[in-house]
């Protein structure tokens, strides 16, 4: 049977038959209650926002709808709403969006960059949902996820942390979230700003990061990475300076310091021999290996940093003597050794009428450089001055020089005072005894150098302040 409806001002053809009902079309299919028919038209479900359908009550089991807000045709199973595709409401399904979708690193005002990621659960009961990131990053990048789940719907805040030798470029980066089976992507693009490249291929003395490269601008901070290449030695011609200075950067600057050489302090020198009334005096400091004027980042592969070696402290003692008309002072002292990496071992010197000196030996060079050796007293010495004779038996030494990220050491001495006094036929034996009593240590060797100094308070990347005695760094890092 057809009949008409009045929908509007249009009139819609209805076929009416036990099997069921048509519209636009004369033989609904058996197996169909209704069946609907357009080659021009849709079927229109009723349109409800989450709060409109929730409102719903007693929804019966099979009523379907269509989520204006998520865009899906949702059905109610007698338990919860589901989108069409669902099974149960243990299956879960999300939104997820970013915000913002992109980033810059420039490495002196950045060094990180944050995006929220937000996570809308649609459909199911909450579930715990992971984040991770599903590309590949540029090498020395990390990332972080807080939280790196989230339990339904929420939002975690994603880190990125770029170190400065990073390469440069822009990379689109996939955030993935996943539920179940359910699987969602969205994509950061991360951008990474070029540095200054600075490469150091050829061994050179007081090298000054600033004054080698003049291109290389101080007035505004900057980003630089220097590289020292296998083989090079950077080393110093004084104490005074250090070996490797990163100049006058401006103090926001970043440096990244890849480094596969060695930088090497200049050893102290050994103290040199001393009358009264100090009879020594301590060794001479080593000097620097690196001082950083800006945040560093340091890269050590196989690369060597050593604080030059303290100078030795000497060791001396005098003793005089008055006999008759005879006046006169017998010294004896031992230089001090010089300290690793060319540190002068101690020269004699002292206002003695006579002595006996021994200098220190100078601290080697290079990367296997140790301290030298301080001055030996270990000889009798005899002195004759009209009728008096001296002996002076002396045991005692400079302190030696120290190795690399090593002071100086302290000198010993102790002398044994003997002789005569010949008138004609008589002959009078003088015995002093050993002077000091039991021996004496005297002055101190001079401090190590820093391996590193950090100048104006400039942080060190990843190495905290304290003393370092490793393969690769010897000496103190600090202000």
């Amino acid at each position: 049977m057809r009949v008409g409806r009045i929908s509007g001002l249009a009139l819609v053809p209805l076929w009416l038959g036990a099997q069921g009902v048509g519209i636009g079309i004369l033989q609904p299919d058996p197996a169909a209650i209704l069946h609907l028919e357009s080659s021009s038209k849709g079927l229109l479900l009723p349109r409800l926002d989450r709060n409109q359908r929730d409102a719903i009550p007693n929804p019966p089991a099979g009523l379907v709808i269509f989520n204006t807000q998520d865009s899906v045709i949702e059905y109610y199973n007698g338990r919860c709403w589901l989108p069409v595709y669902a099974e149960s409401c243990e299956d879960c399904n999300f939104n997820l969006s970013l915000n913002p979708a992109s980033g810059t690193i420039d490495h002196v005002n950045t060094q990180s960059v944050q995006a929220t990621v937000t996570v809308t659960q649609i459909a199911g009961v909450p579930q715990p949902i992971a984040l991770q990131i599903y590309s590949t990053l540029p090498p020395h990048t990390s990332y972080t996820f807080t939280p790196p789940v989230l339990n339904g719907s929420g939002s975690a805040t994603l880190t990125i942390e770029v170190e400065p030798i990073a390469p440069a470029g822009s990379y689109p980066i996939i955030i993935q979230a996943v539920c179940g089976n359910v699987i969602k992507n969205v994509i950061y693009t991360l951008t990474i700003d070029q540095c200054f490249q600075v490469d150091i291929f050829n061994s050179v003395v007081d090298y000054n990061l600033t004054n080698a490269n003049p291109q290389i601008p101080t007035a505004q901070p900057i980003c630089v990475i220097v590289r020292t290449h296998p083989g090079v030695e950077i080393s110093s011609s004084s104490t005074a300076v250090p070996a490797f200075t990163t100049g006058s950067l401006h103090p926001q600057s970043v440096v990244a310091l890849i480094h596969e050489g060695a930088i090497l302090g200049r050893g102290g020198d050994g103290a040199s021999g001393a009358p009264l009334p100090n009879y020594s005096l301590p060794g001479n400091p080593g000097g620097d290996a690196l001082h950083i004027t800006a945040r560093t980042y340091l890269y050590l592969r196989n690369g060597y940093i050593f604080g030059g070696g303290g100078g030795g402290g000497s060791a001396g003692i005098e003793q005089t003597f008055n006999v008759g008309p005879v006046n006169f002072s017998v010294g004896i002292t031992a230089g001090g050794g010089g300290g690793a990496q060319l540190g002068r071992g101690g020269a004699p010197s002292g206002n003695f009428q006579i002595g006996y000196f021994s200098p220190g030996q100078d601290g080697s060079s290079g990367l296997t450089a140790t301290g030298g050796q301080g001055g030996i007293l270990s000889t009798t010495i005899s002195y004759t001055a009209g009728p008096l004779t001296v002996s002076v038996t002396p045991q005692g030494y400079g302190g030696r020089g120290g190795d690399y990220g090593y002071p100086g050491r302290s000198g010993y001495i102790q002398a044994c005072f003997g002789g005569q006094v010949n008138f004609g036929l008589i002959t009078i034996p003088i015995n002093i005894g050993c002077l000091p009593p039991g021996g004496l240590m005297l002055e101190p060797g001079g401090a190590a150098g820093y391996a590193i100094r950090r100048i104006n308070g400039a942080p060190l990347h990843p190495y905290p302040d304290g003393p370092y005695l490793t393969g690769f760094i010897k000496g103190q890092i600090g202000p």
